[in-house]
């Protein structure tokens, strides 16, 4: 396996040539989200002008948020397929970003079931705060809201530090990936990259700090650094997917290699039979 630091490495010499490309392919990207974003809530705010809360509000509400993360997810699945051929093959395409559409029914599948799940905790957390702010006003109970919301920041975190991982593994496998149905699919990534956790987690600090940088020129300079961590992403992966490309001398985490002596080995003189 190899480290965050070779990954983030190797990310950038693979983009050599390709930034160009990568950094207009991330501004059409910005430029898609606003206005998938603004397209979305326009129709919300047409079927329901009323701002008063409602049972069919919140229903199309909670619908239309994970459509709109099935259809962000599956143009990610695309990106990553774009990066992947810039990798490997050193040359792509624009309808490469298209691929997560190629097996919807497989991919929409696993993107929901995710994207489900992560709606349903955060619509949880937020029923609770809701219970709490209408029987316990803040004010006369802000030691139980501190100790509360420290209780959710650790179980999140578990649940991020076990499961994120895979889900980001099941979004590069789906880029390259057509065949295997989808619990397969899931259960495969999961043996693979649960193993890895630890080192994800140190991958994530590193892009975190990227993309840091990245705020710190107003947004810019993440037009270029968006590419390298997707890039690194996929080299991150692909090293545990594939590990046999990747266990060779100059990767300081593979596995030591003994050279073969250069002295010549010296024969004992065979005796002559009496």
């Amino acid at each position: 396996m190899i480290s965050s630091a070779t990954a983030f490495d190797m990310g950038s010499k693979a983009l050599k040539g390709f930034r160009l490309n990568t950094a207009g392919i991330t501004l059409l990207g910005y430029i898609a989200l606003i206005v998938f974003t603004v397209v979305i809530y326009f129709f919300y705010a047409l079927l329901f002008p009323s701002d008063e809360p409602s049972t069919p509000q919140a229903i199309a509400n909670f619908i239309l948020s994970i459509v709109q993360n099935i259809i962000i997810y599956l143009f990610s699945v695309g990106c990553y397929a774009y990066l992947y051929d810039i990798l490997k093959h050193r040359e792509t395409s624009f309808a490469k970003l298209f691929v997560g559409f190629k097996n919807f029914s497989r991919n929409a599948t696993i993107i929901f079931i995710g994207t489900f799940i992560m709606s349903a905790i955060s619509s949880i957390i937020a029923e609770i705060y809701e219970f709490l702010f209408k029987y316990k006003p803040i004010e006369d109970n802000i030691g139980s809201y501190i100790i509360l919301s420290c209780v959710i920041c650790i179980v999140l975190c578990c649940l991020a530090y076990k499961l994120f991982p895979t889900w980001m593994g099941l979004i590069c496998k789906m880029s390259t990936d057509n065949t295997t149905g989808a619990m397969e699919l899931v259960k495969q990534t999961y043996r693979q990259v649960s193993v890895y956790n630890y080192n994800y987690l140190c991958f994530t600090c590193r892009a975190m700090l990227w993309c840091l940088v990245g705020v710190l020129t107003m947004g810019i300079g993440l037009l270029w650094i968006i590419p390298l961590i997707g890039m690194s992403t996929i080299i991150f992966f692909d090293a545990i997917f594939n590990p046999e490309d990747y266990a060779a001398p100059e990767f300081p985490d593979a596995p030591a290699q003994e050279a073969p002596s250069a002295e010549p080995v010296e024969k004992t003189p065979e005796l002559p039979e009496e």
